[in-house]
């Protein structure tokens, strides 16, 4: 099982961070590696999302259950896809001024040893940039 984590201040408010996360649609216009995005089901505190991944030129779809605490939380679990286990948990933290502190990990293993020999390694890289790809959104939103 591969797994990555990562704990940053950023200079947006912990809400605004946490509505970047949760606007899942809009992941394949600054994700590189979502090649699509849908909401399935949404509940207070709890939704269904359905993501496309692009990995080495080969498209797989996963679902997951998203648990959240608007503005606070956001746990993720796998439903169905090339993974054997996927779970990943955001947090964000309020802090003084328009900043928060943001906390991302996931854990992850491929189905398919081919797949997780092949995939892996991208996937992993995904991982690493995926909050400084989350902070450039919201940084870029806040501008407007």
């Amino acid at each position: 099982m591969r797994s990555f984590e990562e704990t940053r201040v950023i200079g947006c408010s912990a809400e605004k961070m946490f509505d970047v996360v949760m606007d899942i649609e809009a992941y394949p216009q600054f994700l590189p590696w979502v090649a699509g995005a849908s909401i399935l089901t949404m509940d207070e505190g709890e939704l269904t999302a359905e993501l496309v991944a692009d990995l080495a030129g080969s498209r797989h779809s996963f679902k997951t259950v998203d648990r959240f605490v608007s503005g606070k939380l956001v746990e993720i679990r796998l439903l169905d896809g090339p993974f054997r286990f996927l779970e990943s948990v955001w947090t964000f933290e309020a802090m003084e001024g328009e900043r928060c502190r943001v906390h991302f990990s996931i854990e992850f293993e491929f189905r398919s040893m081919m797949l997780d020999i092949v995939a892996s390694p991208i996937f992993s890289t995904a991982c690493k940039s995926m909050v400084q790809a989350f902070e450039k959104r919201a940084m870029e939103l806040k501008k407007y």
